[in-house]
């Protein structure tokens, strides 16, 4: 996604430093959705981190093997 940096206003306290960014609102919603996108992305990923760790402990013997009654159970 890109964003036109022209389109961004900044608001500055009394000494200019810049405080608050101002963008329009069609802009705010291409960056809400993308947030949607890569935080379901995220998810996805540490779901799979997750099993993957699960699966070394399994082979080590650390971790019980589930059933397909158990994995489907979880979902």
């Amino acid at each position: 996604m890109s964003i036109s940096l022209s389109n961004l206003k900044y608001l500055t306290d009394k000494r200019g430093r810049p405080q608050e960014v101002v963008l329009p609102l069609n802009v705010w919603k291409k960056v809400t959705e993308e947030l949607e996108v890569l935080r379901e992305k995220q998810n996805i990923l540490l779901g799979l981190q997750q099993a993957c760790r699960e699966v070394k402990m399994q082979k080590k013997g650390k971790l019980s093997e589930g059933t397909l009654e158990d994995f489907l159970d979880e979902l």
